[in-house]
């Protein structure tokens, strides 16, 4: 189980940049059936997903409208009635399905998560497992 002191994301790079900020989301547990061996998936186990949305807050900043934000609470609870219905072999197959959920909530926004498999069924293996994926980013520079 992943340390809840754990440290953020590291800071991602190139999509921010003048008028691009991120609402960034830390930490939310999953339970799903997701996994290479039939009982990951057959019984379920916990992820841990942390993502960041770019978007210009300068709007809501100025308004204090939601309207004119990302509400962060359509995707927890988007992905939470996600988890409770996917079923899939890989991490990466995941990631894909949430980046889609993401997408048909808020459009093509610039997206970055972090998926983490909390309990790796792999004998004499006690850490983590990740895969990190980027969607609409935006170019270096």
């Amino acid at each position: 189980m992943p340390d809840p002191a754990s440290p953020p994301l590291p800071a991602p790079g190139p999509p921010a940049g003048p008028g691009r900020e991120a609402i960034h989301l830390h930490a939310l547990r999953l339970w799903a059936h997701v996994g290479v061996l039939e009982r990951e998936r057959e019984l379920g186990q916990w992820f841990e997903l942390s993502l960041s949305l770019w978007h210009d807050l300068g709007p809501a900043g100025r308004s204090d409208d939601l309207r004119d934000s990302l509400d962060y609470s359509l995707a927890i609870r988007a992905l939470q009635e996600q988890a409770r219905t996917i079923r899939c072999l890989t991490l990466e197959h995941y990631a894909e399905r949430m980046m889609e959920c993401l997408e048909q909530l808020y459009g093509p926004v610039t997206q970055r998560l972090i998926l983490t498999k909390c309990a790796a069924p792999v004998p004499g293996f006690s850490g983590l497992v990740q895969v990190e994926r980027w969607r609409h980013r935006a170019p270096a520079g």
